[in-house]
């Protein structure tokens, strides 16, 4: 089994830490997992994506092409840089507010237009919408069957970020849920 995010916003929006908390978990879940992110030397407010791959087998290499198994994008920047890794079987989040032409850029694959930014605001956890993300595709991989994160591991990564974020963290990692239901239920 192997499967290929890519994790796409602008600087300052957490998505390295991101596919930092997500390697931890497939670690955790005894998978093997790489990380690499691109960002432009403006970092702060520049595009910027991770692509991860998470593995039954050892990685040999560890970057998303035209081949992503998921694609995720909350900022327009990240999206115009990144959006080159969808193939026809990507399963694409992308941010209903932040990014205008998701649907002239994606041809192929699946697309779903997601409010995650708004998500985020109105439950005010705005510098966490990198976790909410990470929160909705937990439960598409949970629903899909793609692999086999441990509920456990989620909750001992999560559990085990820094006091003065983990509340605020877990609430959003449970926003990010919520909202991949709700997305489902809205398709069917």
């Amino acid at each position: 089994m192997k499967l290929k995010l890519r994790l796409s916003g602008r600087g300052g929006q957490g998505i390295k830490y991101a596919g930092t908390v997500l390697v931890r978990i497939a670690m955790a879940s005894a998978y093997f997992a790489t990380l690499t992110v691109d960002y432009t030397p403006s970092v702060r407010g520049g595009p910027i994506f991770c692509d991860v791959v998470l593995s039954s087998n050892p990685i040999s290499y560890p970057f998303c092409d035209k081949d992503a198994d998921v694609f995720i994008a909350i900022d327009q920047k990240g999206f115009d840089r990144a959006s080159e890794c969808i193939c026809g079987s990507t399963v694409s989040f992308v941010d209903t507010h932040t990014v205008n032409n998701a649907e002239e850029i994606i041809k192929e694959g699946i697309l779903y237009r997601v409010p995650i930014t708004r998500r985020a605001d109105e439950n005010n956890v705005t510098r966490a919408t990198n976790i909410l993300s990470l929160g909705l595709i937990s439960q598409f991989f949970f629903d899909s069957g793609k692999i086999d994160l441990k509920e456990e591991c989620y909750t001992q990564v999560l559990n085990s970020m820094p006091e003065r974020v983990r509340n605020v963290n877990l609430r959003s990692f449970q926003l990010g849920r919520s909202l991949y239901k709700e997305i489902k239920t809205d398709s069917m």
